[in-house]
């Protein structure tokens, strides 16, 4: 197997972590019960969003614990351990407050930004525009994840859902030097795109419908 073909692999891995730990996480809010333990769940994360992966013990579990053994390596958090924690917490600070689930499986960040700037306004100033363009630009993971943050805020005001399982894969290859550029053109044939029936269906699809290595569906 060539690294390409492992990091692949281990990219499904994260997808499908994430996406397994939202779901378990919404199927239980959306059974029309209130359950204290998972509105505390929500607010560890949330208060985790700054820290390090795997320095918070009581979200281990959602987080660096729910990856496979072959994602977590190396002295320091790899880039799959950084890449669920920050995905799992901003999932967090997205729910937020909302009933209705904000993860939605296809629904990529160029999509949801999108979806919510009409193609009128997308060469003018726009909160939405300005904030997806500084995650794109930006050249550090703390860079991302701050303006992630607040891009999300936007996303959660507006009730537009995010699919968390394609956020992870993202943020894990924008630290890779040569993926990273993929990533940003990813986002901006979505963000640009003038019409699509299915804008981020493709051939390679995972078992819960997204996938994690098309060009067209970030």
């Amino acid at each position: 197997m060539t690294e390409n073909q492992t990091h692949t692999t281990r990219d499904e891995s994260l997808h499908k972590a994430v996406a397994c730990r939202i779901g378990v996480i919404q199927a239980r809010r959306g059974d029309g019960f209130r359950h204290p333990d998972i509105d505390a769940r929500l607010a560890r994360l949330r208060r985790a969003v700054l820290a390090e992966p795997g320095t918070v013990p009581e979200i281990w579990d959602d987080t660096v614990g729910s990856l496979p053994d072959g994602l977590r390596f190396g002295v320091g958090p790899s880039q799959w351990e950084f890449a669920v924690h920050e995905a799992m917490t901003l999932y967090a600070l997205h729910q937020q407050s909302k009933d209705a689930p904000v993860h939605k499986i296809g629904v990529s960040l160029g999509t949801a930004v999108q979806n919510l700037v009409p193609a009128s306004e997308r060469d003018k100033a726009n909160p939405l525009r300005t904030r997806f363009q500084a995650v794109s630009l930006a050249q550090t993971r703390a860079g991302v994840t701050h303006h992630l943050r607040s891009l999300v805020a936007l996303l959660r005001a507006a009730g537009e859902p995010l699919d968390y399982g394609k956020l992870a894969v993202d943020l894990r290859q924008l630290q890779d030097p040569v993926l990273a550029p993929h990533v940003r053109l990813r986002w901006g044939r979505a963000f640009s795109r003038v019409a699509s029936t299915e804008p981020d269906a493709t051939p390679n699809t995972l078992q819960n419908g997204s996938s994690t290595t098309d060009p067209e569906g970030a």
